[in-house]
């Protein structure tokens, strides 16, 4: 996780693309999650934070996505987890791999492999 960062934008690239973020030396990709998945981008901050997925040997490209506010990490059982269920829409559905029940509330577990393929 990544506060108040600053990334540039990418003239003329796709709508889900909202910029690049240097990390270290390491170019990161941002991506627009709520856009992909049919919601409205949240343009109320101007250093924002962002989530960076950690890379696989087999793909050396860093790609991100921008929260809304960090929550508490968790370590998500398999027991608790489900999959998503059959009435989500086809976007939502593409990029959640499972659901998880919490006391108060439901977590959506991102297939970050569908966002690396975007």
């Amino acid at each position: 996780i990544n506060r108040h960062i600053e990334y540039s934008p990418v003239p003329d690239a796709p709508a889900h693309i909202i910029g690049l973020l240097n990390m270290r030396g390491q170019i990161v990709t941002l991506v627009d999650l709520a856009g992909l998945m049919g919601y409205e981008r949240k343009n109320g901050r101007d250093r924002p934070t962002c989530v960076i997925l950690k890379n696989k040997p087999h793909n050396p490209d860093y790609i991100g996505f921008i929260i809304d506010r960090p929550g508490s990490v968790i370590d998500a059982d398999e027991v608790v987890s489900e999959p998503p269920p059959a009435n989500m829409s086809g976007m939502e559905n593409k990029f959640v791999s499972e659901v998880v029940k919490l006391a108060d509330k439901l977590l959506m577990i991102i297939n970050h492999e569908a966002l690396t393929k975007e």
